[in-house]
């Protein structure tokens, strides 16, 4: 009998351990779902298994004691945070040139359309795009002798010209270069790479409530077409690797986004820089709607509205 118990304590203790193991080797795994690529990412904090709720965070923690010392003798804090308003997508240039073909060198009049992200083309200005050049990508030169523009892709050179003279000419390079020089804009050309119910190539906005995917296309400002907008209350993590590579997962979904960018640093960075803000600005919203015993305010976000002029976009650096 004595060994009968001494054998079922050592398998107990045996299944306990594997099962501490097994739940150890899940957590690991979830807590790197948002990391295909491996070696890198960052969670929310106090997210397991899910996103962040800040209403689980109580206030006097939250609150370094000098924050609590400056209050007024409502519990408000001296300094008020707010959300900076994020720009908006804009067709910065649109008319028509003649851009030249790849064989036989014939110029081609096309529609083209220039906003913060890329410029398109298309057979006329209500048709689908049949390609566009992803601006970031892109070298832009031009030349007043010939009123042409080059623009470098790393496969090949596409040259357009302007019908209307050397004023058309400077009208486009000046506004490419403004496109160009737009440092802070929140969009970014991406490749998404996991979801097949997605469109390949799209643009990934970091706003200052989260962050939102449109569709890549000609549209009219103001109404580009919205893919899906997840606040930082649905996030529950982020990350970029070295092989250009930036993902994010959803505490609702399995699967974590991916995409392909030259840009996953500066999407790491800047989406760091506006959950802080936007963490400092929900607990300063919580301090005062307790202070008044009011509900608590939501954040404004900027939307599309899901109607787009052009159904779908083209191929990239086509």
């Amino acid at each position: 009998k004595a060994m009968d118990l001494e054998a079922k304590q050592a398998d107990r203790e045996a299944r306990d351990k594997a099962k501490e193991k097994d739940q150890q080797v899940q957590q690991a795994m979830d807590s790197q779902m948002a990391v295909a690529v491996g070696g890198y990412g960052h969670e929310r904090p106090g997210s397991i298994g899910g996103a962040a709720d800040l209403r689980d965070l109580a206030l006097d923690h939250a609150l370094s004691p000098s924050a609590d010392r400056s209050a007024g003798k409502q519990g408000v804090a001296r300094d008020a945070v707010s959300l900076e308003p994020d720009l908006p997508l804009q067709v910065l240039k649109e008319g028509w040139l003649l851009k030249q073909s790849k064989k036989l060198k014939k110029w081609q009049k096309r529609y083209f359309v220039l906003d913060n992200v890329a410029l398109y083309y298309c057979r006329s200005p209500t048709s689908v795009p049949d390609g566009f050049f992803a601006i970031r990508r892109c070298q832009f030169h031009y030349s007043e002798k010939t009123c042409c523009f080059d623009v470098i892709t790393p496969s090949r050179v596409f040259r357009m010209q302007t019908p209307d003279g050397l004023l058309q000419l400077r009208e486009w390079a000046d506004c490419y270069k403004k496109a160009m020089g737009a440092r802070d804009f929140p969009y970014f050309h991406v490749e998404q790479t996991t979801r097949l119910d997605l469109s390949r190539e799209l643009l990934l906005g970091v706003m200052s409530t989260g962050l939102r995917m449109v569709k890549l296309g000609l549209y009219d400002p103001g109404f580009e077409e919205e893919i899906a907008f997840y606040t930082f209350d649905e996030i529950y993590s982020w990350g970029a690797s070295d092989l250009q590579t930036f993902e994010f997962r959803v505490a609702s979904e399995r699967m974590p986004y991916s995409f392909k960018t030259m840009h996953a640093q500066e999407i790491e960075s800047k989406l760091e820089a506006k959950f802080t803000r936007w963490r400092d600005w929900r607990l300063y919203q919580q301090q005062i709607q307790q202070s008044q015993g009011a509900a608590p305010a939501s954040a404004p976000r900027v939307t599309g509205a899901h109607r787009g002029r052009f159904a779908s976009g083209g191929d990239a650096d086509a």
